[in-house]
């Protein structure tokens, strides 16, 4: 499962609470982040022993998925990790991205039968990530690259062994591009998204609460003066819940229509403070995600 998104839209945390959930569900899971690793044992401080974290350092990938084509990772890292060879692998962002895809294609040999959530990149490196595979094959007639493009293709990027998950804002421009990138996954990349989450969308009032509100607001004294305060503020919170939904059914479900089915739509609700993998995973359970 690829977890993917604009920068900043809570992409870690859904992809921590699902990999949270797989685990609790059904015994063991893997998240895999790529960097340095930060991130995930910030959202997952608490992981139960079920869930494995591995972390890919793109900085490295190249050397060390290079074993399968040299036959050798001591060929590989005197081939490859010397310092005429290291700035021409930097200098050339393909090489990098399928090392990067042959260790997350290890991660799931490594790991058969279990649940491998990756947490992508932002958006333009994950889409680029993805379809390296397709492109290094159809540049390379035979040979160890063509053989392990193809064998990316087939085991890690193909409809059969991966899903798609994006993750975006309920905010007009962000969803628009957040389509937008849903058409590059599936025109570039050969793959459909299986489920969009929105996340922030503000929770809707309870049943009521704005009418007795404004019904005690007509007091007089303390309480009327509070009453009144507190319905501005519900009044505007109800209007920017109002507008958040026009955006969802003006774009999302338009996309849905486009599609001729479902989106897989999933709304995770508005939180005081960054929530944790344990509450994105009890959310994303709550909506069906899980």
């Amino acid at each position: 499962m690829f977890v993917t998104g604009k920068g900043g839209v809570g992409k870690t945390t859904v992809a921590a609470g699902l990999a949270l959930a797989a685990a609790e569900a059904d015994g063991e899971a893997v998240y895999v982040e790529f960097g340095d690793g930060a991130s995930g044992r910030r959202v997952l401080r608490n992981r139960p022993s079920g869930l494995e974290c591995v972390v890919i350092d793109p900085s490295r990938a190249v050397v060390k998925a290079a074993a399968s084509v040299f036959g050798s990772a001591m060929l590989a890292k005197v081939a490859l990790d010397n310092f005429a060879m290291r700035p021409l692998i930097r200098a050339a962002p393909a090489i990098r991205e399928l090392g990067v895809l042959e260790l997350a294609r290890q991660v799931v040999e490594e790991h058969p039968g279990k649940r491998v959530v990756f947490d992508m990149p932002a958006t333009g490196h994950s889409v680029a990530w993805l379809k390296v595979a397709r492109q290094g094959r159809e540049l390379t007639g035979r040979g160890p690259v063509h053989d392990l493009c193809a064998r990316l293709e087939d085991e890690l990027v193909s409809p059969r062994h991966a899903s798609i998950v994006v993750v975006t804002l309920p905010e007009r421009l962000v969803l628009w591009e957040t389509l937008s990138l849903c058409d590059t996954v599936e025109k570039e990349v050969g793959l459909s998204v299986d489920r969009l989450v929105v996340n922030r969308v503000p929770r809707a009032l309870p049943a009521g609460a704005l009418d007795d509100t404004l019904s005690l607001s007509k007091s007089s004294g303390p309480i009327g003066e509070a009453a009144r305060e507190l319905a501005a503020l519900l009044s505007i919170r109800d209007a920017i819940r109002e507008q958040v939904m026009q955006a969802l059914d003006d774009t999302v479900h338009r996309y849905g229509e486009a599609r001729g089915g479902d989106t897989g739509l999933t709304l995770l609700p508005l939180a005081a403070r960054d929530p944790t993998a344990v509450a994105a995973a009890d959310w994303l359970r709550s909506a069906g995600a899980a």
